[in-house]
């Protein structure tokens, strides 16, 4: 009976021992990261917030400004900072020269052009070299494909929204490091005040939209103690800046990277036959397509329009030739190398070239018959786009390890830069302008509708032919009222001289106009 007390009092003392280590090894696993929050809290907070405080002087309520130019070195100069605090101290790796210099050629079009399409682009492209170059030097990329960057890019931008609540606690970290347990109730509330600031401002913004009286209550208290409704704006971009920039390189510096799982190719016989039966049709396609559309003297069925047999055909074919050049990769990927196999893929390029210039060629009667427009501007440029990736896609049938997706990115780069500093709308407006100018000869009216609506960056050529023909101003009054409405649209923008939103379109059309 004794032996078993004293056992027993041993096993409790051993369990207690046990308990008493588990718990020193969690309070010092704790203390190890909070150290580490606290350092990632030093290193990043600092230059995290002067960014954010750069992104909201360039870009508050200033979308085309020479401002987003010095944004962009911005980017640039903090992504090249964060990578020498949390990478590599060498600094960028190699190949980083053509990401920051498409971003920075991004941000100087934009405040060059005044297309709004463009623009648009701009951004949108932007947004993707920056995950672009964040991801390739946070990650090893060289063998990577283009799902593997999707799958990243991807998880970059919701594993830095899960990381929202980083910058509080590094922070958190940060102030007991600095200050010790003394000050654990001014920690706390600073944190609370933090937390309640950026939930005030939702949950209002959502009370605000819902009842009326409350709307008018918020807005006559703010009137009373004369607060300015730009600060709203300025301390959501400023967050905006801050928490985007701080989330997501601790997301990348921090996080697991993404393992492709291998992918077991299958067998190449399916693929032959699905393939082949393709083929042929294209093959009997683009036969029909050269007797008839290229070497039959553009000549249409009875009773269909240029306008008929452009809208019938060129979608289509523009869409078929993305797929095709889709299937070419995937079978590439997926299915065992086969000599049979990689013919048939080579004949289905070849194919896709003959249908980007049926495409291409639909799409030039239609410009004849009724007309530049920018959206026509732009499948021209797409299809070119196809023909040149189609180029890369042979190439890879050929040699698999050529790098398709280093070719893609420089292509689709390259092309869209060129499209993106060409001022297209001015080219729109010369064009349409020369057309219409032919078809008053052939005693047809002149369909000025479509320039009134235009950009800035046609500014030159509208007022080109205003120079060339005075006596129209003078006499026609179609011609007249869409001079003045065209001016009476940008007015507004000719009187803007902020050295933040100065935009060089702006001020050339002013100057001419």
């Amino acid at each position: 009976m004794i032996n078993e007390l004293l056992n027993q009092s041993e096993e409790a003392g051993f369990m207690d021992v046990s308990l008493e280590k588990k718990k020193n090894e969690k309070e010092e696993e704790r203390k190890r990261t909070d150290a580490r929050n606290a350092d990632c809290f030093r290193r990043l907070a600092g230059v995290s917030l002067l960014y954010a405080v750069i992104y909201t002087i360039c870009t508050y309520k200033n979308m085309q400004g020479i401002a987003v130019a010095v944004w962009t070195v911005a980017v640039v100069i903090y992504i090249r900072q964060v990578v020498r605090l949390f990478g590599s101290s060498a600094g960028l790796k190699r190949g980083s020269v053509f990401y920051s210099s498409v971003i920075l050629l991004l941000g100087i079009s934009t405040f060059l052009t005044d297309n709004s399409y463009i623009i648009l682009m701009n951004y949108m492209g932007i947004f993707l070299t920056i995950a672009g170059l964040a991801l390739h030097n946070f990650r090893e990329d060289v063998s990577w494909d283009f799902g593997h960057y999707l799958a990243e890019m991807i998880l970059a931008v919701f594993g830095a929204i899960s990381y929202f609540s980083m910058p509080f606690v590094d922070g958190s970290a940060f102030c007991r490091q600095a200050k010790g347990k003394r000050s654990e109730r001014s920690r706390s509330v600073l944190i609370g005040i933090l937390i309640s600031v950026p939930c005030l401002f939702f949950t209002g913004m959502l009370l605000v939209s819902a009842d009326l009286v409350f709307e008018n209550l918020v807005f006559q208290a703010f009137q009373m103690i004369r607060l300015p409704s730009a600060v709203f704006g300025v301390a959501f971009t400023l967050c905006f800046g801050f928490f985007s920039s701080y989330c997501a390189v601790r997301y990348l510096s921090g996080s697991v990277p993404f393992k492709a799982s291998a992918q077991r190719q299958a067998q190449p016989l399916s693929a032959i036959i699905v393939c082949g039966s393709v083929a042929a049709m294209y093959l009997v396609f683009c036969m029909i397509q050269v007797l008839y559309l290229f070497v039959g003297n553009r000549e249409l069925p009875a009773g269909v329009t240029y306008a008929q047999y452009a809208r019938r055909g060129f979608f289509q074919l523009l869409l078929i030739c993305v797929v095709n050049l889709v299937i070419v990769l995937c079978v590439k990927k997926y299915v065992s190398a086969h000599k049979v196999l990689d013919g048939i893929l080579l004949l289905i390029s070849c194919c896709t070239y003959v249908m980007t210039a049926s495409s291409a060629y639909r799409m030039i009667l239609y410009i004849w018959a009724y007309h530049l427009t920018f959206l026509r501007v732009f499948v021209i440029v797409a299809l070119f786009t196809i023909a040149i990736l189609m180029a890369g896609v042979i190439r890879t049938v050929r040699k698999p390890d050529f790098p398709m997706f280093r070719y893609g990115v420089a292509v689709v780069s390259v092309i869209y830069l060129v499209f993106s500093f060409s001022h297209v709308d001015y080219f729109i407006a010369s064009y349409n302008l020369e057309r219409i100018e032919e078809e008053k000869q052939e005693n047809r009216s002149g369909d000025y509708r479509y320039l009134t609506g235009m950009s800035t960056d046609a500014a030159p050529a509208i007022a080109q032919y205003a120079k060339e023909h005075p006596e129209l101003l003078e006499e026609n009054q179609e011609v007249l009222s869409w001079y003045q409405e065209y001016k009476m649209l940008h007015r507004g923008q000719f009187e803007e001289n902020s050295i933040r939103k100065f935009n060089l379109s702006h001020a050339v059309a002013g100057k001419l106009l």
